[in-house]
């Protein structure tokens, strides 16, 4: 299955991903002209609850997470989401915050990256680096504003892993 989780900017990109894969996409706030895209989505696989959203208006009042959060029913095993291009991939609380990064390296992403989502028993995310940083005289800066953001959307949780 092929998840893309908003700022597809093109239909064309909707209709190739649909004829070529099992594709589940969702709307980012650059999608307005595309139609048929759900703002969010659910998908079940096995016992798993897989949110899929892209993030954009979640952040306040209460910060990032506990905005994801809100947007699905009850328990869910992972929140996929993009918006903010920062690959994210930690659980907390029994569920897997799951952010891929930037396939085509939007800032304020540090490299281009896509994720990996395996479902089993358990289930966790992989992201993979495509192309290593392309903004090396930003990084530190990119890194320190990236860690506060973080801080004050409330994903404070371990800011080590937010950039990789």
């Amino acid at each position: 299955m092929v998840v893309h989780l908003g700022d597809f900017h093109s239909e064309d990109l909707v209709n190739d991903l649909k004829e070529i894969s099992n594709f589940r996409g969702v709307a980012g706030n650059h999608d307005s002209h595309i139609p048929g895209l759900p703002e969010k989505d659910l998908v079940e696989i096995g016992s798993k609850r897989v949110g899929i959203i892209h993030g954009h208006g979640c952040v306040f009042p209460f910060g990032f997470k506990w905005g994801l959060l809100t947007q699905f029913d009850g328990k869910m095993d992972a929140i996929l989401y993009g918006h903010t291009h920062s690959a994210r991939n930690t659980m907390e609380e029994g569920t897997l915050f799951f952010n891929p990064g930037s396939v085509c390296g939007r800032f304020p992403a540090m490299h281009r990256s896509y994720g990996i989502l395996t479902v089993s028993e358990e289930i966790s995310g992989e992201v993979i680096t495509i192309e290593t940083r392309r903004y090396y005289y930003l990084s530190r800066y990119i890194q320190l504003a990236s860690k506060a953001v973080s801080y004050c959307c409330g994903l404070n949780g371990q800011p080590d892993n937010y950039l990789q």
